[in-house]
């Protein structure tokens, strides 16, 4: 049936909406929604961001971490009648179960509209852009309807954990650590269960791998480094910084300039670098350092800046 769905949505193709709904999947993964939420962290809404980006890292991670258990090939490579655009096939790389960009997206807007609930049309928003994501990787031939169902309920099912995880971590004190020790701990398991585990190697008629498990190994470094970067942050920041988003318009527009400049430049060049270094660690590098940075080093910087230019005013 989910073969049948996506060849009778492949019909529908042809249009000005392929190009639309191509944008709508590709902005999902875009550097925007990872500005979005340093910008809301640095200068509107420390707890809601911090929910956030729990959110998108830990779903990344399980996300990446189920792939590489099943191994499900796309649907083009089990049917050759599928025949997604060539633009939707560039971003949509390795296993198909479960769907990463409805992850990414169900992770996103659904957060959001929990922070938000009580205003229903931002709820609304965010579910129909959360469901759309999910049709247009149908429609895009690129994921079966198991693969963003799945998705959407682990997304679901991270997102209302976490919600409950900070609420017990905020009621007492030092709970921040055993949850930085155990997530240190189940992440590096992740790591060498998905580096020595058996994978399937099936070639094309001109010899090429049809899903590359070395690439797929790469991709769990970058999801364990969003998580590790993300705790570490976390509880530095929690333990070091504290830092409030009460400030000034001026200083809101500083922290947010200078922040995403610096994290523009780490993806434009650092990412590179650490993986021409190494691929697998790089991966990690970068990822591990963007979450540092966003959740305790810019923190660090700005309080401290902002702390002499008080003082020089008085």
């Amino acid at each position: 049936m989910d073969i049948k769905l996506l060849l009778w949505l492949q019909e529908l193709r042809g249009s000005f909406l392929d190009s639309i709904l191509l944008t709508v999947t590709d902005f999902v993964v875009s550097p925007v929604m990872y500005i979005f939420v340093a910008v809301l962290y640095w200068c509107f809404n420390k707890g809601a961001a911090t929910y956030l980006a729990m959110n998108l890292s830990f779903g990344m991670l399980v996300n990446q971490f189920l792939k590489n258990i099943f191994c499900v090939y796309r649907p083009w490579i089990r049917n050759s009648q599928v025949v997604p655009p060539e633009a939707a096939k560039e971003g949509a790389t390795g296993y198909s179960f479960p769907s990463g960009h409805t992850q990414l997206a169900a992770s996103e807007f659904l957060s959001i509209a929990h922070w938000q609930k009580k205003r229903i049309w931002i709820v609304c928003i965010c579910i129909f852009m959360t469901l759309l994501v999910m049709f247009t990787r149908m429609y895009l031939g690129v994921h079966t309807l198991q693969d963003v169902l799945a998705s959407l309920l682990i997304a679901m099912v991270i997102i209302f954990a976490n919600a409950k995880l900070l609420h017990w971590v905020d009621g007492g004190n030092n709970r921040d650590v055993p949850v930085l020790i155990i997530g240190l701990v189940l992440t590096a398991a992740m790591l060498i269960f998905t580096a020595l585990k058996p994978y399937p190697k099936d070639y094309t008629a001109e010899g090429a791998l049809l899903v590359d498990p070395a690439h797929m190994i790469t991709d769990c470094y970058a999801a364990a480094g969003c998580v590790s970067g993300f705790l570490v942050g976390w509880v530095l920041e929690r333990r070091f910084i504290r830092f409030k988003t009460d400030v000034s318009g001026k200083a809101r527009f500083g922290r947010a300039i200078f922040g995403s400049v610096v994290l523009y430049v780490c993806a434009t060049f650092l990412r590179d670098a650490m993986t021409n270094i190494h691929m697998n660690w790089g991966e990690f590098v970068f990822f591990f350092f963007a979450f540092v940075y966003i959740l305790f080093i810019h923190p660090a910087i700005f309080t401290t800046v902002e702390k002499l230019a008080s003082k020089k005013n008085m």
